[in-house]
């Protein structure tokens, strides 16, 4: 398996190449990014191992819960081929997902706790795709920032390796792609509000000057 560095170079590529997807090289004739075509392909940090061990992700304290993963309109419509009902998603054209009860809290639909995997693990949503890594609004609401979640037990112990030092900077500049800064504008749900857990690592400057920019009121 190619070190950090080389596979994040690989499935950071879009456009014709190879690249790597879950862990195997496959050839791209088309752009990546859209999700009728392929889904996003973000580069994973976090080992399986830790992962299939892990009690934090997919599983909820509330209903409500705004951590719940928000799914674009091409992937409620991939979940939905993958036989997620379409009752989890609130509105088609995109949407956090409704969870269902699991013990005493929730867990996502897609989530299979007999085997701690997920349903729809090549087709999750790009918000899937990114943690541990949190896309979200500063405290004051005025500049969109990316930071590690600290709930996630392999970054309590791994953040401050070069490896994943490396894969910040990889992953900033994905997030800062253009590409990527218009499904966000497209998708606003997929920004999340501030939270005290999260370590902030950076500015995300052209997604913020361009939320500014299509969020700012014509000129009279």
């Amino acid at each position: 398996m190619p070190g950090y560095a080389e596979q994040g170079a690989r499935a950071l590529l879009v456009g014709p190449g190879t690249m790597m997807y879950n862990d195997l090289p496959m050839e791209v004739s088309k752009p990546i990014g859209h999700s009728r075509t392929l889904p996003i392909v973000v580069e994973q940090i976090v080992p399986s191992r830790v992962c299939f061990t892990c009690d934090v992700c997919c599983r909820f304290p509330e209903r409500d819960s705004p951590l719940r993963p928000y799914f674009t309109r091409e992937e409620i419509q991939a979940a939905i081929a993958r036989g997620i009902s379409p009752e989890a998603f609130p509105d088609h054209r995109g949407s956090k997902v409704a969870v269902v009860p699991h013990g005493e809290g929730y867990r996502c639909p897609a989530f299979q706790p007999e085997t701690g995997q997920c349903g729809l693990y090549e087709d999750r949503p790009l918000d899937c795709r990114l943690y541990p890594i949190a896309v979200m609004w500063d405290r004051t609401r005025t500049d969109v920032v990316m930071g590690w979640d600290s709930k996630c037990p392999f970054i309590r112990d791994n953040r401050e390796s070069a490896e994943s030092r490396a894969y910040v900077e990889r992953i900033a500049a994905f997030l800062e792609s253009q590409e990527i800064v218009q499904v966000f504008i497209a998708n606003l749900q997929l920004i999340g509000s501030f939270q005290d857990d999260v370590i902030v690592l950076r500015r995300l400057d052209r997604l913020t000057r361009s939320l500014h920019s299509a969020c700012r009121p014509p000129a009279r």
